[in-house]
């Protein structure tokens, strides 16, 4: 593919892949605000336990499988149709696992009525299965055209059961339903839309060829696992089904921005980075732009979405559910070390270093399980900064493997950032001060009086301090869609 071709290409996944990701989680959270309205935090506990045993097997197991895929130059059929009955072999006995021993889970962590849901969402796994190497498939070709209307009907249906179900006065049975049935609908639009039908071919080659690289990417997504998601098994161990939904629920609003924005550029970072793992120079620039034009987009996303989370919070859910406002404050500002990220993980994997990524995950999950056995006994709030305070400090580290193996010096990728922070920075400032004369104001009208203000403030400040060639790229944009002169635009 020539350059020109693969920016655009770039550029149109880029855009369906971002709605894919909105779609999805947009619609996911409107439901969730209509559900959480009705039903009381501790069934939401129970889910998020449940859907984290069914979300930990579909990482380490389906995602391993289809990344070894998605990284090939040029996967043939045979390799996605060993792939396809890799999955499938690994999804049956799983789901019977699970559905086995959900009673002693409940168990074990003493939260009542864990068995049902565990049950309910172990069918989720048997989709996956199904379905996975279509979506891999659909993604190395970066045709994100059907994942996004995938995303949309599925979660639409799905909300629309639940909702339904819950207004008809059934409790935890309408969140069940509405994962099966998004999950099932999944399954069904991507064997429609993906226009791929696996055939009865094993390859050998293709099958030893996957297990050795998905090996390190398993371990990647089991210690991956156990980083991020860890702390809901604490607190639902520690403090109960009722916190853990408090504190799923302030991560679920931070993890949701974070997967509109960054999820969908690291989908499209992977097909793009492997057509120039061996162009080295275009590499470097593609990564240096990448991760400082996410930076420009979320940092005053997360850095509002903490400054405006007790607002948020009253509008969108309610009273009963302020004591996640703590943990959404500390754990967003991590959400923007998070979104520039992603982009470390796809270098080590392009150029053929998953077993640094894994490594990497690795001392992440041993020092983040270490840090919730020690505090989560103390509450949430010393949950969130025990989760948000390890991250901080080994974020370096993960950004050091990614510059080391395509040769960015460290002043190159810090001057990538520092526009975006102190442009965020300002821009709280502002906010900050402008809320304080707001108090008397209700929630809402605080809302929409608040984000325009940080909006303007941060594009204002950010325009100024921005590299040279961002400012033109600016200003070319608005001379497009307006139809002005540059010259014009930029006065």
């Amino acid at each position: 593919m020539q350059s020109g071709q693969l920016k655009t290409a770039i550029y149109r996944g880029t855009f369906w892949s971002l709605l894919d990701n909105f779609a999805r989680q947009m619609i996911t959270l409107l439901v969730f605000i209509v559900l959480a309205r009705m039903l009381p935090p501790v069934l939401f506990g129970l889910l998020a336990t449940a859907i984290l045993i069914v979300q930990g097997f579909k990482s380490i197991a389906f995602d391993s499988i289809s990344t070894a895929l998605v990284r090939k130059k040029a996967p043939t059929d045979a390799d996605y149709s060993t792939g396809f009955w890799m999955c499938l072999g690994l999804s049956l006995p799983a789901f019977l696992l699970l559905f086995v021993i959900a009673p002693y889970l409940e168990s074990w962590t003493g939260a009542e009525g864990l068995s049902q849901v565990v049950r309910g969402v172990s069918l989720m796994i048997l989709c996956n299965g199904l379905s996975r190497i279509h979506e891999a498939r659909l993604t190395h070709q970066m045709d994100f055209r059907p994942l996004a209307i995938r995303s949309f009907l599925s979660v639409v249906a799905g909300g629309a059961v639940g909702i339904g179900m819950a207004l008809n006065g059934y409790g935890v049975e309408s969140l069940i339903a509405q994962q099966l049935v998004t999950s099932i609908c999944e399954f069904i639009l991507l064997w429609s839309l993906a226009k791929w039908m696996p055939s009865f071919t094993f390859s050998r080659d293709s099958f030893f060829e996957i297990l050795h690289y998905s090996k390190y990417v398993s371990a990647t997504a089991l210690t991956n696992f156990a980083n991020q998601n860890s702390d809901i098994f604490f607190v639902t161990y520690y403090l109960g089904a009722a916190a853990s939904g408090f504190y799923a629920t302030g991560k679920r609003i931070t993890n949701t921005l974070n997967i509109v924005i960054s999820t969908a550029l690291m989908r499209v970072s992977l097909p793009a980075f492997s057509r120039l793992q061996d162009q080295d120079e275009e590499l470097r620039r593609t990564y240096l732009h990448s991760t400082a034009l996410t930076a420009m987009v979320t940092a005053p996303m997360f850095v509002g979405l903490a400054i405006l989370s007790h607002d948020i919070v009253l509008v969108l859910l309610g009273e009963k559910w302020l004591p996640s406002v703590p943990v959404m404050q500390i754990i967003t500002i991590i959400g923007f070390l998070t979104s520039v990220g992603y982009y470390n993980q796809s270098i080590m994997l392009v150029k053929n270093k998953p077993q640094w990524q894994t490594r990497l995950a690795l001392l992440y999950a041993v020092t983040n399980v270490a840090a919730f056995m020690a505090f989560t006994r103390f509450g949430l709030i010393y949950t969130a900064l025990a989760f948000s305070l390890r991250a901080l400090l080994l974020f370096p580290v993960s950004v050091w493997c990614a510059i080391t193996l395509i040769g960015v010096h460290w002043r190159q990728y810090v001057a990538g950032l520092l526009p975006s922070i102190f442009a965020a920075a300002s821009m709280a400032v502002f906010v900050v001060l402008a809320g304080t004369y707001m108090q008397h104001l209700s929630p809402f009208v605080r809302l929409i009086a608040l984000i325009p203000i940080g909006a303007v403030s941060y594009a204002v400040i950010l325009y100024f301090v921005m590299p040279f060639s961002y400012r033109e790229l600016v200003l070319k944009s608005i001379a497009r869609y307006t139809g002005l002169p540059r010259s014009a635009a930029s006065s």
